[in-house]
């Protein structure tokens, strides 16, 4: 026997325990810390063998022959091979041009271009010819997608007439949000969740943004637009972008919308934190900081919003897993499905990728619409389960994040993969135990 790597340990609440938490098995628990020091620190687990026999069962003692990091990468392993269906999840590109100049844009630098008529029809031919007939999700994207509404409309309709179920996404910064593009959306796009980015309030927003529109209030009509659109019954959900040493912004920007829009059950807000190479990741401790930034903005969004593009309101049958969820502590199956069969990406010149993070750049490519998609070094090393980074299979937070987001470690390093609680894991854990306890 011996104890699991996945183990986080800290201060109990009274002065003789500590709290464990096991990010592999999901197990919390306040251990006194004499039988703390005798099992994990002595490795004797003759004199307490009832407290051994509990902690084995939970995960804190595992078999010596168990091997945690191999079985993790074949869980891994097993998610690709889950996911090795005909494509069921279409990220389409129309345009990667954009209204909107955003400071942060991972597409800064790519090819500006329009889809034209050509590869339209054989974007909508490959969908028609590839798709999972049980299961069919398009999400439009940019780019601003809603720049290219006929290259949109010509797609679907193709697929309608084929006789293709599906329902669509779009992710748009909102603007162009009209009555008739709405319209679009409800009657002809089977649209059923619209993303848009609000990652400030009034001038600050429209200096972000920086539209190539001139003296217009562009705040005030995304806000209108995002009426419109909860009006017709469409789902919104917003993502606010932040800076971790800008927190009071967001704060500022998440509040506002709780006011305007939270009373509808179709409004769904979620924090992601900027990736950039002159922004601290949101994994980083923050050391200089009186509270950890993640801390800091949950404290304030007040179970209205979450981090990551899930709804926190959708609850489990199990409180214990609802609040291991609010805290963003249970353990995931992969990183990244940019390596699965089922789902691809393809932009404005008919490439096919991997992962949306590197449309317009052909080089990342794996294929087109086509010539088919191929199996080069790009694809394969979304496809590769294999963690070769020995900090990442030594880390306890390993089943948090899987090693991480691929793109982020590609381009900014390895510190903006790492899951973004690990700056602030303990004081979540002691948050989520104080819950456990009250209830």
């Amino acid at each position: 026997m011996k104890k699991s790597q996945f183990i986080v340990e800290q201060p109990g609440f009274s002065d003789n325990t500590v709290l464990l938490y096991s990010t592999f098995s999901t197990s919390l628990i306040e251990l006194e810390q004499n039988i703390y020091e005798e099992v994990f620190v002595n490795a004797n687990f003759e004199n307490c063998k009832d407290d051994v026999q509990a902690l084995y069962e939970m995960g804190f003692l595992i078999s010596s022959d168990e091997d945690e990091v191999k079985f993790l990468e074949n869980l891994r392993m097993k998610t690709l091979e889950a996911n090795e269906s005909m494509p069921s999840y279409y990220i389409v590109c129309p345009t990667t041009g954009c209204n909107a100049r955003c400071y942060y844009c991972f597409e800064k630098g790519a090819v500006q271009k329009r889809m034209d008529k050509k590869t339209a029809k054989a974007v909508a031919k490959y969908i028609l010819e590839h798709h999972d007939p049980e299961n069919l999700v398009i999400q439009w994207f940019g780019g601003e997608p809603l720049l290219e509404v006929e290259t949109i409309s010509y797609i679907i309709d193709y697929l309608h007439l084929h006789g293709v179920n599906f329902d669509s996404k779009i992710i748009t910064n909102g603007y162009l949000l009209s009555d008739e593009v709405v319209e679009f959306a409800v009657n002809k796009w089977n649209v059923r969740i619209i993303q848009i980015t609000i990652d400030a309030l009034y001038e600050e927003y429209n200096r972000i943004k920086d539209y190539t529109y001139q003296n217009v209030n562009s705040f005030e009509i995304v806000m209108e637009n995002i009426q419109r659109c909860l009006e017709a019954e469409i789902c919104i959900r917003i993502r606010v972008n932040f800076n971790p040493l800008e927190c009071d912004k967001a704060i500022k920007t998440v509040d506002y919308l709780k006011k305007r829009f939270g009373n509808d059950e179709n409004f769904f807000v979620y924090l992601a934190p900027i990736d950039s190479d002159n922004i601290p990741p949101i994994s980083n401790e923050f050391d200089s900081a009186n509270q950890h930034p993640l801390i800091t903005l949950i404290d304030a969004e007040k179970n209205f919003c979450s981090f990551g593009n899930y709804d926190k309101r959708v609850e489990s049958e199990s409180k214990y897993e609802d609040i291991l969820r609010k805290y963003y502590l249970t353990p995931i199956p992969t990183s990244c499905y940019g390596g699965c069969e089922s789902s691809l990406t393809i932009d404005s010149s008919g490439n096919i990728f991997n992962c949306h993070r590197m449309l317009g750049r052909k080089e990342y490519s794996s294929g087109s619409v086509f010539s088919g998609r191929v199996m080069n070094n790009i694809a394969k090393m979304y496809a590769d389960p294999i963690i070769k980074d020995d900090d990442c299979n030594r880390c306890n937070l390993l089943p948090l994040c899987q090693g991480g987001c691929k793109y982020r470690a590609f381009t900014y390093g390895k510190e903006h993969a790492c899951t973004m609680v690990k700056g602030a894991i303990k004081e979540l854990i002691k948050r989520a135990a104080m819950e456990m306890s009250d209830g």
